[in-house]
């Protein structure tokens, strides 16, 4: 994908529908641009891809785009993009699709040469799959290209932007591309397409076998100054054979893509299923249907082969018209073979090729860091100055040995797979991809790891997926399976507290019991002090949080020491330690609270402690002062009357003063009271 630019800010992100909020650029194409959004009702990213607004007030543009989401929405297949919605928002319009995290195929290909034979036969089976199911939908994709290809990290191939697809049934009067029109990339063209006639599935099967070719020699079969002279190049020249530009290259893989590559569509691959088959041949050590056809696709020229090396091209030649050598004849159904040469030019001829050969081997030692005397060094690092890394062989080895050893010459990216093979002894390693020799310019892509493919024992299970699970319920999930278990603590602004954030053994892989899986753990957005917002305004108090990156919540209560608005207490309180990025509750002043005095009427009677407990939960101070009364009086012990009057608004936590009778009771007149009725 395209380096993403810098994330749009929270107040500039734009929200299509209610529901689909943009955050950044992650791809610009020729009528769209692509943006990584989330989906806010079911909380998922999602990649939103937007019409230019030039192009939104075009019919003929929006009817494509429109069709592109019909078409695509219908392709229900693991290795196609999904396409979940699309709309119109302010003028412009949209679809909204599957997030693929990954690097397409275009990338990959710059960034790493040419392709392992292998891992390119795989890519294009899976792509080919893509297209077959398209096709039986009744949909060609007419733009197949490295570009349209994502590889997840996980390895999944995934094949975008039907941009310029159509119904194969669709009504011909209404098509979008009438015969006679161009569209599609100049680079993946088929000849039928550059010459405006219309695409089958076919077409996509020449564009798959350009695509393969670029695999094999990090470069496409035709290049030019123009899509026209490129486009020119799809319909009358003859590729050069892979081979000639990557001697690793087995002969079987180059008749597929050959014969995926012939100008005539009838002598194609008649579908993406047919070359997809043949692909599965060859990795599965069958013989092709591409060399039974071989004959018909001869050349009608000899033509002398060098084999460079490995990942570089013949320099084009820029000849003048004289100089051109005659153009060969296009093949037909009874191709003629040019004349042999004399036995004297043969000779000469076969001279000239090894020496060419041995030149370019002489080349391609010194190109990747041949030093005579070097010996086993050459298995390790190139050069101080050097980041490639030459791929050692660890075949043979015990898996743990292996990935030490790979671990120690500086490879960090690796991948262990366990399968049945009964030949094998139980962890050794029996194949791994790259090959021993290869110098690796990106040694450590995580998008390309080494691959070793070991024996399986019989204790080798499958890693259990314990990623964004809690941690113990994870330990137990791994400690039941026979696994030992670390634990790597990291905060996380994305992950709860306790939740695992990655197993060091991915789940698609297997391990023997008694492994070690590392599990790196949440610990939130770390621990900090509540700092000291007694006294402050809200808005000060609120600032204050969040700078140490909390959130504030407010609530009230009467004070009678703090001013209204002025912050009484923090809960947690100051100095203690929170989670960075939780609520911290603000408890803010209403100033004091205010009562009326009770009559004794409402309070129901005279006894002078249940009065003064009356008037203490109601909020205020309580004052005792005795009136001496005969002995034996009845008002003994009552109140006689309160100070200030009932009915008075006084301040809660005031002084209220009872006048209580006191005096000699009697012997036996004990404490009495009275209850005094409501007045009507």
């Amino acid at each position: 994908m395209v380096p993403p630019e810098m994330p749009m800010s929270e107040n500039d992100r734009p929200i299509f529908s209610g529901r689909y909020e943009l955050y950044r650029r992650i791809a610009r194409g020729g009528m769209a641009e692509v943006f990584l959004g989330r989906d806010k009702l079911l909380d998922r990213p999602v990649a939103v891809k937007v019409l230019f607004p030039e192009y939104a007030t075009d019919a003929s543009f929006v009817e494509r785009f429109r069709r592109e989401a019909q078409a695509a929405a219908n392709l229900n297949q693991p290795n196609v993009v999904g396409v979940y919605d699309w709309g119109q928002e302010a003028g412009t319009y949209y679809i909204v699709m599957e997030y693929v995290e990954g690097r397409s195929l275009a990338e990959i290909i710059r960034a790493e040469g040419p392709l392992h034979p292998d891992r390119a036969a795989d890519i294009t089976i899976d792509i080919a799959a893509a297209l077959a199911f398209a096709h039986r939908n009744g949909v060609v994709h007419r733009d197949v290209k490295p570009g349209n290809v994502l590889v997840t990290t996980g390895g999944q191939v995934k094949v975008t932007d039907f941009g310029i697809a159509r119904a194969l049934t669709g009504n011909t009067s209404d098509n979008l591309t009438q015969t006679g029109s161009v569209m599609g990339t100049a680079t993946y063209l088929s000849p039928e397409q550059a010459q405006g006639h219309p695409a089958d599935p076919r077409s996509d099967v020449y564009s798959l076998s350009v695509v393969l070719y670029e695999m094999l020699t990090a470069g496409p079969p035709f290049t030019g100054d123009t899509p026209v002279s490129i486009a020119y190049k799809h319909v009358q020249e003859t590729p050069a054979p892979p081979s000639q530009f990557n001697a690793d290259v087995p002969p079987a893989l180059e008749a597929i893509c050959l014969l995926g590559l012939t100008k005539d569509p009838d002598t194609r691959y008649a579908s993406a299923d047919d070359l997809r088959g043949d692909l599965r041949r060859f990795r599965t050590g069958q013989q092709v249907l591409a060399t039974q056809r071989s004959g018909e696709l001869a050349a009608t020229t000899v033509q002398t082969r060098v084999t460079p090396s490995p990942g570089t091209r013949p320099a084009p030649q820029n000849l003048t018209p004289s100089e051109q050598p005659e153009r060969a004849t296009p093949p037909t159904d009874n191709p003629t073979i040019a004349a042999p040469a004399s036995d004297k030019t043969r000779v000469w001829a076969t001279l000239l090729v090894v020496l060419l050969i041995v030149v370019a081997g002489l080349v391609y030692l010194l190109l990747n860091g041949f030093t005579p005397g070097s010996g086993d060094n050459d298995a390790g690092v190139v050069g101080d100055a050097d980041s490639r890394l030459r791929v050692p062989s660890v075949v043979g080895l015990d898996w743990e040995e292996a990935e030490n050893q790979l671990r120690g010459e500086g490879f960090e990216q690796i991948t262990i797979e366990f399968q049945e093979r009964q030949d094998i002894p139980a962890n050794q390693i029996f194949q791994q991809d790259p090959r021993a020799g290869l110098l690796l310019a990106e040694p450590n892509d995580p998008d390309n790891p080494i691959r070793l493919f070991a024996s399986k024992g019989l204790t080798v299970v499958r890693i259990p997926a314990v990623e964004r699970m809690d941690f113990l319920e994870a330990e137990e999930i791994l400690l039941t399976a026979g696994f030992s278990v670390e634990r790597i603590d990291k905060q996380s602004d994305d992950f709860a507290r306790n939740i695992v954030i990655e197993q060091s053994v991915p789940s698609t892989e297997e391990r023997p019991q008694g492994t070690v899986i590392t599990l790196t753990v949440s610990v939130g957005k770390g621990e900090v002090q509540v700092p000291s917002v007694e006294g402050q305004s809200i808005a000060d108090a609120r600032v204050f949080l969040a700078r140490e990156g909390f959130d504030a919540e407010v609530v009230q209560e009467n004070s009678l020491d703090f001013p209204v608005g002025t912050v009484i207490r923090s809960e947690p309180g100051f100095g203690r330690l929170a989670e960075r990025g939780s609520v911290v509750r603000l408890v803010v002043s209403l100033g004091p609270a205010t009562g009326q005095v009770p009559s004794l009427e409402i309070l129901g009677t005279t006894d002078a402690n249940q009065v003064e407990i009356a008037l203490r939960n109601l909020g205020f101070e309580v004052k005792r002062v005795e009136s001496q009364l005969g002995a034996g009086d009845p008002s003994i012990g009552q109140v006689l009357g309160i100070d200030p009057s009932p009915g008075t608004e006084l301040l809660l936590g005031s002084e209220v003063v009872l006048v209580v009778g006191s005096g000699d009771a009697g012997a036996d007149t004990g404490s009495s009271f009275v209850t005094v009725e409501p007045s009507d």
